[in-house]
């Protein structure tokens, strides 16, 4: 055998979560013809009597057309649209959502794995990105929790909140009947902090010594009544004096003197790169779980690509954020090298709430009454 397959992609298998490369109780079964790739090789487990090929572990499995992931990705996190998109590279916008999705769940699976080492200890910012989706009726607050040194984002989620501001009578209205439509959280934006909070304070106390993190957020209630409160590993820290929580007016100078200056500077590139953040926008999302894929795939080259600082000429390779936050360059690299090539498996990975909520795409979009769908292939 030529080709070297790392596991039987059947989840109920015994063979399935074994290290990748100690595999060998599989046989030849043949092949099978595409379009796409032309002959392709199957294997049968001896052990399951499963049958697979190679494609089963492609990020491009079942894929009808070519498409470049690393084209994707580039033009997304450069201000394109899903449209301009597919038109460009000679795809549906369906098919560029789809690529979108698996790219998103990759990125995933590194960034849970990259963050379950200890990181290294740096103060914290964290606060709400708002924006919309659906409609301005609509609006959302994206939660991150951003180290203020190395600016990484450790983890971020969604809270649909109700529109605020200055309405017409006839928006009052139109917001009044959508809202007997809807069903809002109860207290969406405390629950988002909550999660984000611990799942990226999570292994920042596993190594038992005396450490003591500063947390900044702004003056929002929600934030300190959850830091206040009894429920959550933030609450605890913060009881038991490991995690220090202060505190800035909103409408302080957005100046690198701010200690919120790296979830500000999140927020402007936001606002600057992902199409459907941007101000007055024509290209806003339709679906929850779509941005939410979109957001993972920009956050991703953000925190693992995109240079801490631009070096200057003849000064070694810029570090990327990932890097500056404590983590092990030559396993970021390596993750990187293969990560639009290899498919991840949600089945042979350790996920926290957050990921499992992208993955599974259990998130409400607004007046969507039925669940999203969720090919087979995609929980496996």
């Amino acid at each position: 055998m030529t080709t070297l397959i790392p596991f039987c992609p059947n989840r109920r298998c015994r063979y399935h979560r074994v290290p990748e490369g100690t595999y060998t109780a599989y046989s030849s079964f043949g092949f099978y013809t595409t379009q796409r790739q032309g002959r392709l090789a199957r294997y049968l487990c001896k052990a399951c009597g499963s049958s697979f090929s190679s494609q089963t572990f492609s990020l491009s499995y079942y894929l009808k057309k070519e498409g470049s992931f690393a084209a994707i990705q580039s033009r997304l996190c450069n201000t394109e649209g899903i449209r301009a998109i597919g038109r460009t590279l000679g795809l549906s916008c369906a098919s560029v959502s789809n690529r979108i999705g698996r790219m998103a769940r990759n990125c995933t699976a590194m960034h849970e794995q990259v963050t379950s080492a200890v990181p290294a200890p740096e103060s914290l910012a964290a606060d709400g990105f708002e924006s919309f989706c659906c409609s301005q009726y609509f609006p959302n607050n994206i939660h991150m929790l951003v180290g203020r040194s190395s600016q990484f984002v450790y983890r971020y989620d969604y809270a649909l909140i109700r529109r605020k501001g200055r309405m017409s009578e006839a928006q009052k209205k139109k917001r009044a009947e959508l809202e007997t439509r809807v069903k809002y959280p109860v207290r969406s934006i405390e629950q988002s902090f909550r999660r984000v909070l611990d799942e990226g304070l999570e292994h920042c106390f596993e190594d038992k010594r005396d450490r003591r993190l500063e947390l900044w957020t702004d003056e929002k209630q929600e934030y300190a009544r959850v830091l206040r409160g009894k429920q959550g590993a933030a609450a605890r820290a913060v009881a038991k004096g490991r995690l220090v929580h202060r505190t800035i007016s909103s409408k302080a100078a957005r100046t690198k003197d701010n200690p919120l200056w790296a979830v500000n500077y999140l927020d402007r590139e936001l606002r600057k790169d992902l199409k459907e953040h941007v101000r007055e926008t024509v290209c806003w999302g339709r679906n929850v779980n779509n941005q939410m894929e979109r957001l993972s795939v920009y956050l991703w080259q953000h925190n693992y690509i995109k240079p801490y600082r631009i070096a200057s000429k003849g000064k070694k390779e810029a570090t990327s954020h990932a890097e500056h936050a404590g983590y092990e360059t030559a396993s970021i690299k390596q993750r990187v090298e293969h990560i639009w090539n290899t498919r991840a498996f949600f089945s042979r990975g350790s996920y926290g709430q957050l990921a499992t909520m992208t993955w599974m795409r259990r998130r409400t979009t607004p007046l969507k009454h039925s669940p999203d769908y969720l090919p087979s292939r995609v929980a496996s």
